[in-house]
């Protein structure tokens, strides 16, 4: 019986994830195609920066790429030179060096199954109901079964900005951000990224005021500095949102009163965020990203303690000023790029001169937005379809991709941030871990 192939498309850590739990299958194993178009395998827009300043904002114990062998990454990190290092938040380029250790040596052993890295530009995806082809610039190769793991999309510029002609830096480009000349620096964002951002601009630039803006001007909140684990229980919650919200809350002010802190509610409800969001009906979840999801994501989203202390002191001398509000215009000058700011509540607008804005407001989650070709391709043709909440493919309960007609693909997968409004919980290690075994057990079922 000849052995199938299966085709990864992203060459980050979602499908790095994959294709090693694809080679653990044993004989059941198909040869494995992985297809990425950034210089390093592993690594992805996630772990891919090479600024020491940069942590993981999960510690290492919970940042395993097997779910079944907790302590891999921990182990990883003694063997160069980190010891004790469970309870703390390693760099996270030491997290892509990792990444890259994972498919290295992911293999399916002597007459098992291949790995092949192919770094190209996947631009279109067709089934025939039989096999699928991958159009690669360089390349056609054919699969019995595509894993879709495309990863964090770029973000998109506010209109604001395209209509007045102003470049947006990437918060990525290093090289961009090194060159931007003396003056004050606006984030556009207040997240993880802007931290990230805000973190090496500082050490860089001795002068100047570094601006964060976002609607409601909230940024992420702090992990705890004791590395004690929440209760292993799972937190319930009932099915309608408020009643969901009313009885969070309370259990919080009752752990409060217990003195346990509100970062193990967080983490006994994340075990069944996925669960819990499904079982929502749309109109619920709409309401949830319009009102609750900034408030989810700074408490959700934490920063490492060590971190947040850094933030903390550049607001205290002034070098970081987060803002909430929007930007109502924008416009080069000679300084660099004048803007409007008008904040939030108010109706005043006041004028910002800034040497240059860096887009830090994260992925771009709409499909049809997407500059993708591949994505634009498949969407054309009905092969997927756009989550109702704008937020990723459309999925199964068991990650199948739905088509336009709303029928799942029984050999075309997805993994990760795409996957985001069909789990909510698909952006970090523990969940993407999880579903990329799930994935390959469907693969190779008789491991």
């Amino acid at each position: 019986m000849s052995r199938g192939r299966v085709v990864i498309i992203g060459g980050g850590f979602s499908g790095v994830a994959v294709a090693a739990q694809l080679m653990k299958r044993g004989r059941a194993a198909p040869d494995v195609v992985l297809i990425g178009r950034e210089q390093r395998f592993g690594p992805g827009l996630a772990y891919g920066t090479r600024d020491p300043a940069h942590l993981l904002n999960v510690r290492a114990s919970n940042m395993s790429a097997f779910a079944d062998q907790p302590d891999h990454f921990v182990r990883w990190l003694a063997a160069h030179g980190r010891r004790d290092a469970a309870q703390h938040f390693a760099k996270r380029a030491q997290y892509g060096a990792y990444a890259e250790h994972v498919l290295r040596r992911a293999h399916g052993g002597l007459g098992g199954a291949s790995l092949t890295r192919v770094r190209d530009t996947a631009i279109a995806c067709r089934t025939d109901g039989a096999l699928w082809t991958v159009t690669l610039a360089r390349g056609k190769p054919e699969a019995d079964a595509v894993v879709l793991a495309l990863g964090n999309a770029p973000p998109r510029p506010p209109a604001v900005f395209e209509q007045g002609g102003v470049t947006l830096l990437a918060p990525w480009d290093t090289q961009a951000l090194a060159r931007i000349p003396r003056g004050d620096v606006l984030l556009l964002g207040a997240g993880l990224t802007m931290i990230d951002v805000a973190l090496s601009l500082a050490r860089r630039r001795k002068r100047g005021v570094i601006f964060a803006l976002s609607r409601r001007g909230q940024i992420p909140r702090a992990h705890l500095r004791n590395a004690a684990p929440a209760t292993p229980a799972a937190l319930d919650v009932p099915a309608p949102l408020s009643e969901a919200l009313h009885q969070f809350r309370a259990e919080v002010k009752a752990m409060a009163a217990r003195g346990e802190p509100w970062q193990h509610a967080l983490d006994r409800l994340r075990s069944r965020a996925p669960e819990l969001w499904r079982r929502l009906p749309l109109a619920a979840q709409q309401r949830f990203l319009r009102h609750l999801r900034v408030w989810w994501d700074v408490h959700r989203h934490r920063a490492a303690p060590e971190i947040a202390e850094q933030i903390k002191a550049l607001q205290a001398a002034g070098r970081l000023k987060v803002l909430a509000g929007e930007i109502v215009s924008a416009a080069p000058n000679e300084h660099g790029v004048r803007l409007q700011h008008r904040g939030r509540g108010s109706r005043a607008r006041h004028n910002m001169d800034v040497a240059a804005v860096v887009n830090c407001t994260g992925s771009s989650a709409d499909p049809w937005l997407s500059e993708d070709g591949l994505v634009r391709q498949m969407l054309d043709e009905g092969l997927l379809r756009a989550h109702a909440t704008k937020l990723g493919f459309d999925i199964s309960d068991d990650s199948r991709v739905l088509a336009a007609s709303g029928t799942p693909h029984q050999s075309l997968f997805a993994v990760g941030p795409i996957t985001q409004g069909a789990f909510w919980e698909s952006t970090a290690v523990p969940e993407i871990r999880v579903r990329a075994a799930a994935i390959a057990a469907m693969l190779a079922p008789d491991a």
